[in-house]
């Protein structure tokens, strides 16, 4: 029976911690994040940001919060899931 590679980990590595994704997602699940981010995607005639193409379902901080962007619609973009996830490959912290 075949077995599975064991899987490679840098020195010091170690997996996401719940407590960071739970941070996330109290932000970004609030209704007042819902209502802002689609004020931006009406504001951008949901036309993405990045690929210039409509059909934006969420709202990209053109200042990321962790480097002290803000959550007002000055700073904020309609784009893709896939543009944003794209934009953000590698970045997560």
């Amino acid at each position: 029976m075949p077995t599975r590679p064991p899987q490679h980990r840098p020195a010091g590595w170690k997996p996401a911690t719940r407590q960071r994704i739970e941070a996330r997602d109290a932000f970004y699940g609030t209704q007042a994040w819902r209502r802002l981010a689609a004020g931006v995607i009406r504001r951008d005639g949901g036309v993405c940001f990045f690929c210039g193409k409509p059909g934006a379902t969420l709202a990209h901080h053109l200042v990321e919060r962790r480097d002290g962007g803000a959550d007002a619609p000055e700073n904020l973009r309609a784009c893709h899931a896939a543009c944003h996830e794209r934009i953000h490959k590698g970045r997560r912290a």
